[in-house]
């Protein structure tokens, strides 16, 4: 399976990979349509069809060729406006059947696993291909990242959302194998391990990654954590490892009424990053 990350932008807005940024909503874009009640709905716009609603139908074609952020109404008047999905939109807006990496964990894997233009970086499993989109879009073109998934169906899936969000990556390739049993690359500038078992991949780990690469495991439990670092501590060649979680808060902002919202983003896993130390 292969997929492409961007490349430039062009005339029409569409940017390396397929993506569009600007200029009028297209046959085939993903929209997203926010209620009157600020409630989200993700639709491929296609000529002909609806998106029905219990005020009645808003129709597709009212939608394309129009400009981002426009207004449209359903057949009763009801209110909506259509955008295109920022990534944290697209992703949370999915029907999916595996468990994603959330936004608020994935700008500080990038940043604490140091993902930079041209980089090879393995990644496994791919799950959903959340991940994988932002891996690919750091990369760039010049770089690599390989998917392993142990999950042929996982792997379909996977690459087709990242199709789906870039559109064709040659710099993406998605192996259907067992990382545990080991990694085929060498020189490897990163890895990025989303298993429950990570602590099976360290000695390949060290045999793949270039001396100061980075390898940074996502794990939800302290279990985990716990065996993963003695793992590390046990094979040797690599740094102390440094373990955090990511916690977001939001607040509601509204007049007179600023104030922490009842709820928040707190645990959901992890990140534990350490490097690869020369002989």
């Amino acid at each position: 399976m292969t997929g492409n990350a961007r490349e430039g932008g062009s005339g029409d807005g569409r940017e390396s990979g397929g993506r569009i940024r600007r200029g009028p909503f297209q046959e085939g874009e993903d929209v997203l349509l926010i209620s009157p009640k600020q409630e989200e709905h993700l639709i491929t716009l296609a000529p002909g069809k609806v998106f029905g609603t219990h005020k009645g139908n808003l129709l597709h074609d009212d939608l394309i060729g129009r400009e981002d952020g426009c207004r449209a109404w359903t057949a009763m008047g009801d209110e909506y406006r259509a955008f295109r999905p920022t990534y944290i939109q697209f992703i949370m807006n999915q029907k999916r059947h595996a468990q994603i990496i959330y936004p608020k964990d994935t700008g500080p894997i990038l940043m604490w696993a140091d993902i930079f233009p041209g980089a090879t970086v393995i990644e496994a499993g791919i799950g959903w291909g959340a991940l994988s989109i932002k891996l690919l879009e750091a990369v760039g073109p010049q770089g690599r990242v390989i998917s392993y998934e142990v999950r042929e169906d996982f792997a379909a899936s996977g690459a087709k959302t990242v199709r789906r969000y870039l559109g064709d990556c040659p710099n993406h390739e998605v192996k259907v194998r067992d990382i545990y049993q080991g990694i085929d690359e060498r020189e490897v500038d990163r890895i990025v391990l989303d298993l429950p078992e990570p602590w099976q991949a360290v000695h390949h780990a060290r045999e793949a990654l270039l001396p100061g690469g980075i390898l940074l495991a996502y794990l939800p439990s302290t279990i985990q954590v716990k065996q993963l670092c003695d793992r590390l501590a046990e094979e040797g060649g690599f740094s102390d490892p440094e373990t955090f979680e990511v916690i977001q808060r939001p607040w509601h902002v509204k007049g007179m009424s600023v104030r922490p919202v009842q709820w928040m983003f707190s645990h959901s896993a992890f990140l534990v990053v350490t490097r690869r130390t020369g002989t």
